[in-house]
């Protein structure tokens, strides 16, 4: 589906202006005559002040009549024919999709066809819905009985709430950029990037939605057929939809879609999105890149002759997905994923059964497909600085398989990886079936988190090197595991260690579990990751005064950040009251442990 273009807005030659300063009424306006503008502003019912400019050139007096139109619109202007009436709720009620208001609430109407020459701004007691005495109640809402045509961005700032909108015909804008207003559209809409804040929202079309791009964690409807390349948050693929069917077989990354500006850690920042939209900045590209395009352009010469191809490296290319072409090079027997951001992979990779190296070092990795066991062939499998916290049985036919690397797992950004404390899986038990390898050469176990070695020896004779350190493990069975190189003297200060790098203040802070607008707070995050800690620390770290110690100190430096200004001790007193008591359900597991007993006085002082 190729990316539809914007609407193209022609330059108005003039211009006039209405808005609210303060209580007071005033006008601005332009007229352009070639490389000059004659401006008049002053007070409404005022003879003015008239004034002219000159500009180097035609264009340089459009842009800066445009600039100051947009400045102007941002501060409450509009365009002064702009011809509203001021209905009641209980009068327009019949023709508004919308509940919940008082019969006494006011209401903007619009009649006819009407064009927007600017950004149109929907918020409580803002431009259009500006209001003289700032006592009285604000409108509710705008209605629209024709077809509305913006000749800027429709624009929404609240993420809460705001001010209704119906429109009885087809909306044409720009873009469309919103919070938590409800908009309806009877007719179609025709607009150019799409974006809606948080969830409270909600936009329904009634007829067709046309749309560069839509970016949404709120609810984007279209009765009749949707047609854009649309994005649903939360670090979601970008999916190309026509006619209302959406194309999953040729997904797009964020960056394949949207300005870097607006990409950040593989999401969409939609606040940010909707700050450029108001701006008039784009927050698409020109051309739109899918996963399988972009990996074309990487590999175009070779897919040519794929047979022939037996080494490819695509390390370092922000890959977080495979496409389906890599797997039409059946006879490869190197491949390089060294450094994307493949949190998984797909059973496809049974089909390169040619394979003899395959290194994944550095992506996130969680886990390995079961498909792995059709690569008999593999000698070498790096998967270091990944968060792989479990193997496959499978595993145990890839019998030629000689070196397996599994140094940091987990990596440093494994929050990250999984998507919150709440998800994460750590490999705590030793995989077995690492054992049931017959020609193991070389294995490294470095920075996890094992806490319990093999059961059963290794069936390879050929093993001549296989490390466990800076591990959890705390107990070593001399004759069973004679065959590891075992370090145990640090395992209780890495235990305390974690302590330092996770209850933190670069890992907690207020807006994670404190949500300013609805003024309420979610510790779901922070005790997940406290219960981690635990697990972590039970028992290795025993007799826990190390932990103690550590937990004592990261809390004062937690308590001061939270409190920098003095003014916000009860967003400390409510985060260690809620981890106290979240104590209660995390330390059934452990019944008199002294670490938890010792957690409890600390957390209670902080929350007093």
């Amino acid at each position: 589906m190729k990316a539809p273009q914007l609407p193209v807005v022609s330059h108005r030659p003039a211009l006039r202006l209405v808005g609210l300063e303060g209580a007071v009424r005033k006008f601005w306006s332009y007229e352009q005559h070639g490389a000059s503008l004659d401006l008049h502003h002053g007070v409404v019912g005022t003879a003015g002040k008239r004034e002219s400019k000159t500009f180097p050139s035609e264009e340089a007096a459009a842009t800066f009549a445009r600039k100051t139109v947009a400045a102007k619109v941002d501060k409450g202007y509009y365009a002064s024919d702009l011809a509203f009436e001021t209905f009641t709720w209980e009068q327009v009620k019949g023709e508004v999709m919308a509940a919940g208001y008082s019969e006494s609430d006011r209401v903007l109407v619009l009649t006819g066809d009407v064009v927007v020459p600017h950004n149109l701004w929907l918020d409580y007691r803002s431009g259009l819905l500006a209001l003289a005495d700032e006592d009285d109640p604000p409108f509710v809402g705008l209605i629209v009985r024709g077809n509305l045509t913006i000749e800027g961005c429709l624009l929404n700032y609240e993420n809460d709430f705001g001010p209704f909108l119906q429109v009885h015909g087809n909306l044409t804008a720009l873009g469309i950029a919103t919070g938590g207003s409800l908009m309806r559209v009877d007719g179609d809409v025709t607009t150019g990037d799409m974006v809606g804040v948080y969830n409270h929202g909600c936009f329904a079309a009634g007829g067709n939605l046309l749309a560069r791009t839509i970016a949404t964690e709120h609810t984007i409807s279209a009765g009749g057929q949707l047609d854009a390349h649309r994005y649903l948050g939360w670090g979601a693929k970008v999916y190309a939809v026509s006619g209302g069917v959406e194309d999953r077989q040729d997904p797009y990354e964020a960056k394949g879609v949207f300005v870097p500006a607006v990409v950040k850690d593989e999401r969409v920042d939609l606040r940010k999105a909707r700050e450029l939209l108001a701006a008039g900045k784009p927050i698409s590209r020109p051309e739109f890149t899918s996963v399988r395009g972009a990996f074309r352009k990487l590999v175009a010469k070779k897919l040519e002759e794929p047979d022939k191809v037996k080494s490819l490296s695509l390390a370092g290319k922000d890959l977080t997905s495979l496409p389906e072409e890599l797997f039409r090079f059946r006879r490869l027997e190197k491949l390089d994923l060294t450094h994307n951001k493949l949190r998984t992979l797909p059973e496809e990779l049974g089909l390169l059964t040619e394979l003899r190296e395959l290194r994944l070092r550095g992506n996130g990795l969680q886990t390995l497909p079961e498909s792995i066991g059709a690569l008999t062939k593999l000698r070498f499998l790096n998967l270091e600085a990944n968060c792989i916290w479990r193997l496959p049985e499978s595993l145990a036919r890839c019998v030629e398989l000689r070196t397996v690397n599994l140094t940091n797992n987990p990596y440093s950004y494994v929050r990250a990886s999984f998507g919150g404390w709440q998800k994460i899986e750590l490999m705590w038990d030793f995989p077995e079936v690492l054992t049931r390898l017959p020609k193991l050469e070389e294995l490294t176990f470095d920075g996890t988190f094992l806490r319990t070695l093999p059961t059963r020896r290794f069936d390879s004779t050929t093993l001549r090197k296989a490390i466990v350190k800076n591990s959890l493990v705390t107990q070593v069975d001399p004759e069973l595991h004679s065959q590891l190189s075992v370090a145990v003297e640090d395992s209780a200060q890495r235990a305390v260690n974690y302590i330092r790098y996770w209850f933190d203040t670069d890992d907690i802070h207020l807006e994670d579990f404190y949500d300013f607008k609805a003024q309420r707070y979610d510790f779901k995050e922070v005790i997940a990751l406290l219960g981690l800690l635990l697990r972590i620390n039970i028992p290795t770290a025993a007799p826990y005064d190390a932990s103690l110690t550590e937990f004592e100190k990261q809390s004062g430096y937690l308590a001061k950040r939270l409190n920098w200004d003095g003014k916000e001790g009860h967003h400390v007193r409510a985060l260690f009251g809620a981890l106290r008591d979240a104590l209660d359900t995390l330390g059934e597991p452990y019944p008199g442990n002294a670490l938890i007993a010792g957690l409890r006085t600390l957390f209670a002082a902080h929350a007093a």
